[in-house]
């Protein structure tokens, strides 16, 4: 599992084991949830055709190279 590492302040650390302890939940699961939640919020969902003008396709992708004509 990735790990992540941040500095925050004590006054940061209470809150979030404030949080978590009200919750009911461990201080961990309250910050992989929350990340997940950002995550989830932040992240646009692809649209078609986002890619168009970002994939060449080489001049020759037609053509059959030299030696394959055996296993067409």
């Amino acid at each position: 599992m990735p790990t992540l590492q941040t500095r925050i302040s004590e006054k940061e650390e209470y809150d979030i084991k404030a949080m978590a302890k009200a919750k009911g939940i461990t201080t961990s699961t309250l910050v992989r949830e929350s990340l997940a939640a950002y995550i989830a919020k932040n992240t646009q969902a692809p649209v078609f055709g986002c890619m168009a003008g970002k994939i060449r396709i080489a001049d020759d992708f037609d053509e059959l190279p030299d030696g394959f004509e055996e296993y067409v």
